[in-house]
């Protein structure tokens, strides 16, 4: 990343603007009120006047090319110079002070001039506004005189009459530049905003892996870096998905294979028991076999367990739901059960719901279940001698016997597959299930939320 297109520098330029804008912005102003004014006062000016000094020798060069002895020349000529200078106040007085002709004049002049009137308008007239020019005929001050009055805001140059208003214009053009500076601090912290926002967006959109997509990198800066490692992330994740969907499909390739070549030689394994039974005389030896014959079965259940495991992890376990009367199939489970437990000298009590009870769920998940549940009973609670399968109600099933519990040391735990098949199907069937256990024994409930 250039350094130049860094975010930090980016925000030190602006606040270095902020510090900066006060004083650069007078000589813009300067520039921006009086340039533009004075070209176009240039350009459209449709009046005569021009400056003080222009019209003061203007008029004193009239002055001189005029005689007082000829009256109509004189009378004249004022008349064409108020033509020309429209807005202006002129008239004359002769060498006896007697006022002649006027051409706008506003206010009232004597009649007669008295030294001390003349002396009192020229005192007035000195730095007054309008601005007034007295020239003497032929520049000799025993004659008349001629006076020309015109408003000083006329011979003001462009820039002395913007001055008036050029406080007001600074604070203006100031206001408006630090509306310009708050703007484009708005702009740039929005568009952060908008970036990280948009990360955040991403983070939130998430494909069928539950991995969130990746984004565009919009610039090259520091965003631009997060967006670029969070891209990385994003490949990161994928591959690493991606190797362990590879090994999970191994993993349950591996498990499946060895189900099915662990089943073939314990079948043939009980085949041949059943041949050396028939050879076997002795008490001992019948026990042995009886043994051998017990630890076959133990072997086989948990290689269906483990063969059923994977397949629920991988969601291939065939389920197909179906309307059960759950007081008969209880019914059947516990009477295959019955013998095994009558073996193992274990009171059964079943307690039946006299009411119709319907369950929406696959017979062969909730056999699978109970088989479970209850060869955890014979395995880890069986020195209770006791347990009960009850159906309390249309939504719950327990199963509460008088041993020690799962939890207890046995002569016969696994390792818990049983249990963990248990909760998949449970969960898959929308059912809950809870284990309770205290000093008396250990009761499952099973409990549906269909009403």
């Amino acid at each position: 990343m250039k350094w130049f297109k860094s975010l930090q520098v980016k925000y030190l330029l602006i606040v270095f603007l902020a510090m900066a804008i006060i004083p650069i912005s007078i000589p813009i102003i300067s520039l921006v009120v009086y340039v533009p004014a004075t070209y176009i006062e240039g350009t459209t000016k449709n009046h005569p006047y021009t400056s003080y000094k222009e019209l003061e020798e203007e008029w004193h060069k009239e002055a001189t090319t005029l005689s007082e002895e000829n009256e109509n020349e004189v009378k004249t000529r004022l008349q064409e110079l108020h033509n020309k200078y429209t807005d202006s106040q002129i008239f004359w007085v002769d060498k006896f002070g007697v006022t002649r002709d006027n051409f706008g004049y506003n206010g009232s002049l004597p009649q007669k001039w008295t030294s001390s009137y003349t002396v009192q308008f020229m005192k007035e007239s000195i730095d007054s506004d309008p601005y007034t020019v007295v020239a003497f005929f032929n520049e000799d001050s025993t004659n008349g005189f001629m006076v020309i009055k015109v408003d000083r805001q006329l011979l003001d140059p462009p820039i002395q009459r913007l001055s008036n208003h050029y406080g007001t214009i600074t604070l203006v053009v100031i206001a408006l530049i630090l509306v310009f500076f708050v703007i484009l601090s708005w702009l740039f912290f929005r568009s952060i905003h908008k970036r990280l926002l948009r990360l955040s967006n991403a983070m939130q959109m998430k494909d069928n892996q539950n991995i969130p997509k990746s984004i565009t990198i919009t610039r090259d800066d520091e965003i631009g870096q997060l967006e670029e490692s969070f891209n990385q992330m994003i490949h990161e994740l994928k591959l690493s998905n991606q190797r362990e969907q590879e090994q999970e499909i191994l993993r349950k390739d591996l498990i499946a294979n060895l189900s099915h070549d662990l089943r073939t030689p314990l079948t043939t394994i009980r085949a041949q028991l059943t041949h050396i039974k028939d050879e076997v005389k002795s008490k001992k030896g019948n026990e042995a076999l009886e043994a051998i014959n017990y630890k076959i079965d133990y072997v086989s259940t948990l290689i269906d367990n483990l063969l059923s495991y994977t397949l629920l992890s991988a969601k291939k376990y065939p389920y197909h739901p179906v309307k059960i009367e759950l007081n008969r199939f209880v019914r059947k489970i516990v009477a295959q059960w019955y013998p095994l437990f009558e073996k193992q000298q274990v009171e059964i009590d079943l307690v039946t719901n006299p009411n119709f009870v319907e369950w929406n769920v696959d017979p062969l998940w909730l056999e699978r279940i109970l088989d479970n549940l209850l060869q955890n009973v014979i395995r880890h609670a069986s020195e209770g001698k006791y347990v009960q399968i009850a159906i309390e109600n249309h939504h719950t099933v327990t199963i509460q016997d008088k041993g020690k519990g799962y939890t207890s040391k046995s002569n016969n735990q696994g390792a818990g597959i049983g249990l963990t098949i248990v909760d998949l199907m449970i969960q898959e069937m929308q059912l809950e299930w809870s284990i309770e256990k205290n000093e008396i024994g250990t009761k499952v409930t099973i409990t549906t939320n269909i009403k």
